[in-house]
């Protein structure tokens, strides 16, 4: 059996997180905080392992195999406030602001005449996809 010589990106080990863009805010069960994401805060996505050119490639194909539109670099465009009251089973709460990222393993693979999958290249991508998001915790 042979298989035809191919090339192309997969993505693994993928999940969700969110980045602080501001220090995060505290208080006790029962007080109301409240956090301020400034405008002109700006973040970037980053990508791993790449050789050069190769970043904004990976990127693209991301893109596409998540469905999601990443941003390259987002910046806050206005100044928001939010508040939020710590719950009464909480002893201490944080409200935090930021952006979510989509982080993924990535390989650049190769199918050889015998089938297998050699991998040529690889890294992680951390992928800006949601702006202007707040979240809140106990951390």
């Amino acid at each position: 059996m042979s298989c035809p010589m191919t090339k192309g990106y997969d993505f693994s080990g993928s999940h969700n997180y969110y980045r602080d863009m501001e220090p995060r805010s505290g208080g006790d069960s029962g007080t109301t905080i409240s956090i301020t994401f400034h405008k002109g805060k700006t973040t970037t996505s980053t990508v791993g392992g790449a050789i050069t050119g190769e970043a904004k490639v990976v990127f693209v194909k991301a893109s596409a195999t998540f469905n999601y539109s990443f941003a390259w670099q987002w910046t806050n465009s206005s100044t928001y406030t939010w508040s939020w009251k710590v719950p009464s089973n909480m002893r201490h709460g944080y409200l935090h602001a930021g952006v979510k990222v989509k982080y993924t393993k990535w390989n650049y693979n190769q199918t050889q005449p015998n089938c297998s999958t050699k991998v040529l290249r690889s890294g992680t991508a951390r992928l800006v996809y949601k702006g202007r998001e707040t979240w809140h915790g106990k951390s």
